[in-house]
């Protein structure tokens, strides 16, 4: 019964849909295949085609924006949480396109296909719904794990392959908190040369130091904090036929042996910055995870496991 209502609310919202109104809405993805909890952006452009100014706002609570998530076969995916969006001034003839991380308000938590829709809600017109856009939610293959502690929780850092195009495939690095039933962190590192698996270290920081070949004798050098956070990357080339490795010393602080950096300006000590001065300025990390759908690396929570 509560899917044949859910159904029944979304024939509503496509017949009213069809009603004339001043406002016109489309959807779009820049591409169809995703990782599993991996950040899912929908554009969503608003169009004012009428011969007035109009304002969207969120009147007695109720958002002028939401969306509609459905599997392949039509059924609704439950929204986790709901996000109430900015006011937006629109003048006649005006059109404005908004990015809308989606991944943290609908609960597509396991593989296969989905359609996402933008909903406009307009005072006295109704519910104007986009089109639906197709995309597919995989797994990708994990090429290494390791469980940590970190701050009394368990931690589990995993690598992971994932192609988003035919034609490329990245490596991925996913942080997930079991005890908290919660991913936080899920993101591309760089492209990775198929059936090469990368280097990983840990430094006493704490920090996770990988290096993966991303061309014929090039090379990618990331480190992450804790929390998955990108601390720093850089490009090393073999040199001399020596290829760059990543090298663990007695202190257990890690370094980049062989090869030589990319860029020049860059002092190769500074890679391992931070790792035995805990005290000294950090370089700065990349946007971190936030409530905002709108942010680059939102915490997720997978599904409760069934009994």
């Amino acid at each position: 019964m509560r899917y044949l209502a859910a159904l029944g609310a979304l024939c509503f919202l496509a017949s009213s849909s069809l009603a004339p109104a001043q406002i016109q809405v489309s959807a779009q993805m820049e591409r169809s295949d995703y990782l599993l909890y991996e950040r899912v952006d929908l554009l969503v452009t608003v169009a004012n085609v009428g011969e007035s100014d109009l304002i969207l706002n969120n009147e007695e609570g109720h958002p002028w924006l939401s969306f509609l998530v459905t599997k392949h076969n039509g059924l609704p995916v439950h929204q986790e949480r709901t996000s109430t969006f900015k006011p937006i001034s629109l003048k006649a003839g005006e059109n404005k396109t908004l990015r809308i991380n989606i991944t943290p308000l609908f609960s597509f938590r396991e593989e296969g296909q989905y359609n996402a829709s933008a909903v406009i809600d307009l005072p006295g017109e109704g519910q104007i719904v986009s089109d639906s856009i197709p995309f597919t939610v995989m797994r990708g293959r994990q090429v290494w794990t390791q469980t940590r502690p970190v701050n009394g929780a368990d931690i589990v850092y995993s690598l992971i392959r994932f192609s988003p195009q035919p034609d490329r495939t990245k490596l991925y690095l996913r942080v997930e908190d079991p005890s908290e039933n919660t991913v936080l962190a899920n993101l591309a590192l760089g492209d990775l040369v198929a059936y090469i698996d990368p280097e990983v270290f840990f430094d006493p920081q704490g920090n996770i130091h990988v290096m993966q070949p991303i061309a014929m004798s090039t090379y990618l050098y990331t480190r992450a904090d804790a929390e998955g956070k990108i601390l720093h990357q850089s490009v090393f080339k073999t040199y001399l036929e020596v290829p760059p490795r990543l090298t663990k010393l007695d202190d257990g602080s890690v370094v980049v042996q062989g090869g030589m950096e990319d860029n020049s300006d860059i002092i190769r000590e500074s890679l391992s910055q931070g790792q035995k001065k805990p005290d000294s300025p950090a370089p700065p990390p990349m946007p971190g995870p936030s409530d905002s759908p709108d942010a680059t690396n939102s915490p997720v929570t997978p599904p409760n496991p069934g009994p």
